[in-house]
C-alpha cells in the first residue's frame, strides 16, 4: 500500500471515529433533554409528592410531646500566675511555654468530669422520672463548649424536672472538681466557676421540626423524581412496543 493510500484510509477511519461520537452524543443529548422535558410535563406530580412528604413530616414532629430544655453555663480558665515555667526548657534547649494547646488540654478536664458524674445525675434523675431510661436520659444530655464557657443542656417534658436535673448535675462537677483538684488529679491552676445555673424553661422546643420538614421535602422530590422517571423509561415504552 502506498503513502498516499495509507494516509486516506487513515483519515477515512477517523472520520468513521469522529462521526459514531457525533452520533452517540447526539442520542446522549437527546436522551437528556427528553428526561428533562418528562420532569416538566409531570412538575405537578412530583410536588405533590414532595407536599404530601413534608406534611407527613411536619406532623410527626407536631404530634411528638414538645420537651423543654434547661441550660447551666460554667466557665473555665488557665491561672497563669500558677503556672511555674522558670527555667524550663524543652528537648531542643528552647524556653518551654505554656500553648493554646495546652489551655485546651487543661480545659478538656470539665467535660471529662461532667461525664464522670452523669451515672450520678441518673440516679436522680430517677427519682424524679421513675419511667426514664438510661438511653432517654443520655439522648436529651447535650454538652457544649464555646471559647472558656461549658454548657450543660438537658431535655425533658417537664420544665421543672429539667430544671432540677441539670442544677443537680450542676452541684456535681463542682463537687467532683474540687475533690479531684484537693486529690492533685486536675492541675491547681485550671480554674471552674458555675456561672448559671438553670433556670425553669418556659417555651418548648419541638426537636429537630425544621430538619424533618426537610427531609420529608426532599424525600418526597427524590420519591417523584424517581417514579416519573422509571413510569417514562419502562412502562412508557412497553406502551409504545405493544401498539
Amino acid at each position: 500500500m502506498s503513502t498516499q493510500s495509507a494516509a486516506c484510509y487513515n483519515n477515512q477511519s477517523l472520520k468513521r471515529v469522529i462521526l459514531d461520537k457525533m452520533k452517540n452524543l447526539d442520542q446522549s443529548s437527546f436522551s437528556i433533554i427528553a428526561l428533562l422535558d418528562n420532569l416538566l410535563k409531570n412538575w405537578w406530580k412530583i410536588s405533590l409528592l414532595a407536599v404530601l412528604f413534608g406534611l407527613f413530616a411536619l406532623a410527626y414532629s407536631t404530634n411528638n410531646r414538645p420537651k423543654y430544655e434547661a441550660e447551666a453555663v460554667f466557665f473555665a480558665r488557665v491561672d497563669e500566675s500558677d503556672i511555674n515555667l522558670q527555667n524550663l526548657v524543652d528537648l531542643v534547649g528552647s524556653p518551654v511555654t505554656f500553648s493554646q494547646y495546652d489551655r485546651d488540654l487543661a480545659l478538656n478536664v470539665v467535660e471529662k468530669i461532667i461525664l464522670q458524674v452523669r451515672n450520678l445525675a441518673f440516679t436522680h434523675a430517677k427519682t424524679l422520672d421513675p419511667t426514664l431510661s438510661f438511653e432517654e436520659f443520655s439522648a436529651n444530655t447535650f454538652v457544649e463548649r464555646i471559647q472558656g464557657e461549658w454548657f450543660l443542656r438537658y431535655r425533658h417534658q417537664d420544665p421543672a424536672i429539667a430544671q432540677e436535673i441539670v442544677n443537680h448535675w450542676a452541684a456535681l462537677v463542682m463537687t467532683q472538681f474540687k475533690q479531684d483538684q484537693e486529690a492533685a488529679r486536675i492541675e491547681p491552676f485550671v480554674r471552674l466557676e458555675l456561672i448559671s445555673t438553670a433556670e425553669r424553661p418556659n417555651h418548648p422546643i419541638y426537636q429537630n421540626r425544621r430538619n424533618l420538614l426537610i427531609a420529608g421535602i426532599t424525600m418526597g422530590l427524590a420519591t417523584g423524581i424517581l417514579l416519573v422517571d422509571v413510569k417514562y423509561r419502562f412502562f412508557s415504552a412497553k406502551t409504545k412496543g405493544t401498539r
